[in-house]
């Protein structure tokens, strides 16, 4: 497991736990670029741990784009709070102002040109972003191996969300589904951003299960972005937090 601390000695360190498909550190070095999607409800996506996070990447890739995922959250807004569309999405938007404003100081820490920072709703209209969600829906309804993959891991998102407390504003079955919307959406910008060279996808947590049965070839018909993509999962001091 590699390891750094950046800037203060005091930063939690960051290292990483799985590379997904199973390639080496030596290899991962070959790739100049890599993404970071902030899950805004996530509490390591805030600072020492956020630090360390930026530090970490923008130390290793000549190229980090930090993806705010702000908008993709108005998903989870309905679920667990009942909010109509204009609120949910609201609500959203105004946490990744928050976001922004909150770790300013940390990104202006890196090197110039070495860290850049987009939001959601720049993702998705990127063009490659709707023929890879159509691609997607289409594989949903198609492929039963995939079907099932997808609703596992939006029912054990649910699940965590029950077991630690949260109440859902929806009926059990419908907040599955919405989560499965969730992650498709999430795997057309994944597909999109490795199509325009960001292969490597960052993140303090465990990698879906669905994106590791892709990654192993179990699935026909993916947008050719997914299947080039590879996950790092990463550990931050006592280790990532999971979150959809």
């Amino acid at each position: 497991m590699s390891g750094s601390n950046w800037r203060k000695r005091d930063l939690p360190p960051v290292g990483i736990v799985r590379i997904t498909p199973g390639i080496g550190e030596e290899a991962l070095r070959s790739y100049r670029k890599c993404y970071m999607g902030i899950s805004l409800d996530n509490p390591v996506f805030k600072g020492d741990s956020l630090e360390s996070l930026v530090g970490w990447a923008v130390e290793r890739f000549d190229g980090c784009l930090v993806v705010v995922g702000d908008y993709l959250r108005r998903h989870n807004e309905y679920i667990l709070t009942g909010s109509g569309e204009e609120e949910a999405v609201a609500a959203s938007l105004s946490a990744g102002d928050s976001f922004i404003e909150s770790s300013r100081e940390i990104f202006a820490k890196a090197a110039p040109g070495r860290l850049e920072s987009v939001r959601w709703r720049d993702c998705m209209a990127l063009e490659e972003y709707s023929q890879n969600r159509s691609q997607l829906e289409r594989l949903y309804v198609s492929d039963g191996g995939f079907e099932a993959a997808l609703r596992k891991d939006a029912g054990a998102f649910i699940e965590r969300q029950v077991r630690n407390g949260r109440r859902l504003k929806v009926p059990h079955d419908e907040a599955v589904s919405v989560s499965c919307q969730y992650l498709l959406e999430e795997m057309a910008v994944f597909s999109a951003l490795s199509g325009r060279g960001w292969q490597v996808e960052l993140y303090p947590g465990p990698e879906l299960t669905v994106l590791v049965k892709a990654a192993r070839g179990a699935f026909e018909g993916l947008p050719e972005g997914l299947k080039r993509r590879i996950n790092v999962e990463l550990k931050v001091g006592g280790g990532g937090v999971e979150a959809q």
